[in-house]
């Protein structure tokens, strides 16, 4: 999840959750973390991007702003995992390694609905990679430790134990989320979440917090590593068989609804909407049917029926047997492929990604000339000529790199400059000649420092 950008659900999970109030601090690190960390930090990577901001005015352009988030490698050839919602509206992307070894990446594949994405860096030898742990045997209770880019300050690792499992964020309908207190912040998306083995039982993905912008209090949402890395093969191998499906909506089962539904416990998924064209149309279910097992194995929930579903084999035939008001149901449905599962290789917003690219950046930057009543305002030295910052945007790249109203541009690229327009020339220059960064000295309040402003997307 990035500075300000990324998502790391940034959900405000179900209310239930507030109850819990604010969580206890997580576990202390141990004297076996530090070799844990050692040893699997080489393969967690942030990930520092440009991304499209859409308008937030009628005519007015998208603007790019400066995202930061996490990913680990799976696989020596240079495969990285992280969430789909870091790389939305990506521009251009690097991974800078534990070692600051910066390299470009490049999007495989992101699935459509479940919040996993493929990268891919080029590396002229074999790099470190995690494997993947079987999620099935965690344990709440069990210790982990999280890997990656809060805030984006860079590689910071946090420990914690597992808090709950089968979280459901109401994110997809096969949600089954580890819920850790090991720090999950922004900037985290998409780095591991890891066992005692140095192993990923889960990729970091979402963050609950009574206030919009908070960070961590201790209840964090983790991926599992068994549905993270079941999704990754489908994204890495078209010619894999693809997911199952029967065409239909389920949702859980409660004391309430099943006693109008006329039955005696609450128990399986209730089906609330079934697709006319699907498998399940065809075999007869209906709205208010009732489904507890498959093929005679019973289903904890309705999140637990649709993974099931989605592992089958297409063309197989599943018994599904139930209730139907009141009374025993049994069904014969042929799983039929997914549709439109994964709909396209990427999740750029490719029109205004072309847009910023073409276009001089906009840094956020609200410049003006050096008024005598400015002067005043900021208590500037009477010889002091340059560009004045009169404002600077909520969420751009001059925040980030701490430019505040009334600093002064003095030079760019070692020339001086005394007005707005010659920094505004000297950007679009910049831009036409395809630098990656432009050097600009501000006189601040207490001292004067250079700072490199990103123009093309090789200074993502």
């Amino acid at each position: 999840m990035e500075a300000a950008v990324v998502r790391i659900v940034f959900v405000l999970v179900l209310a239930a959750l507030a109850s819990l109030g604010h969580a206890a601090s997580a576990r202390v690190m141990e004297v076996g973390d530090a070799q844990i960390v050692r040893q699997a930090s080489a393969a967690v990577v942030n990930i520092a991007e440009w991304k499209v901001r859409p308008a937030t005015q009628p005519n007015q352009p998208p603007r790019r702003v400066k995202a930061y988030a996490s990913g680990f490698i799976i696989d020596p050839s240079g495969l990285v995992v992280t969430n789909k919602h870091v790389v939305d509206g990506a521009i251009a992307m690097h991974v800078i390694f534990a070692n600051g070894d910066r390299a470009p990446a490049r999007l495989l594949a992101a699935a459509a609905m479940l919040d996993v994405a493929v990268l891919k860096i080029e590396a002229d030898h074999p790099l470190p990679a995690l494997k993947w742990a079987d999620s099935d045997n965690l344990q709440v209770g069990d210790p982990v430790l999280t890997i990656g880019n809060p805030l984006g300050l860079g590689m910071s690792v946090s420990a914690g134990i597992v808090s709950a499992l089968n979280r459901n964020l109401q994110d997809s309908p096969f949600d089954s989320y580890i819920q850790t207190d090991a720090a999950i912040n922004y900037g985290n998306s998409g780095g591991p979440l890891i066992d005692r083995n140095g192993e990923v039982v889960g990729m970091d993905t979402a963050l609950y917090n009574p206030e919009a912008t908070g960070g961590s209090i201790g209840i964090g949402f983790a991926i599992p590593s068994n549905i993270a890395a079941f999704v990754v093969q489908f994204l890495l191998n078209p010619s894999h068989p693809k997911p199952g499906w029967i065409g239909v909506t389920v949702q859980d089962n409660n004391d309430r609804l099943a006693e109008a539904l006329g039955m005696q416990r609450a128990t399986g998924a209730v089906v609330s909407a079934v697709d006319r064209a699907g498998p399940a149309a065809q075999a007869g279910l209906r709205p208010a049917d009732v489904l507890e097992t498959i093929d005679g194995v019973q289903q904890a929930d309705s999140r637990a029926f649709m993974r099931s579903i989605v592992k089958m084999q297409v063309g197989a035939k599943v018994h599904l047997r139930g209730w139907r008001e009141g009374k025993p149901m049994d069904s014969i449905v042929t799983i039929e492929a997914w549709p439109n599962y994964m709909p396209a290789q990427g999740a750029m917003e490719a029109r205004a990604a072309q847009m910023m690219i073409e276009q001089a950046p906009d840094p956020g930057l609200r410049l003006a000339p050096i008024t005598e009543e400015a002067r005043k305002q900021y208590g500037l030295d009477q010889g002091l000529a340059g560009a004045l910052v009169s404002a600077v945007e909520p969420d751009c790249e001059a925040r980030d790199l701490g430019f505040v109203p009334g600093d002064v541009i003095t030079n760019v690229q070692g020339k001086p400059v005394s007005s707005p327009d010659d920094v505004r020339q000297a950007i679009q220059m910049a831009h036409q000649e395809r630098r990656g960064y432009l050097a600009m000295l501000v006189q601040s309040k207490n001292a004067i420092r250079w700072i490199s402003l990103s123009i093309t997307s090789a200074g993502s």
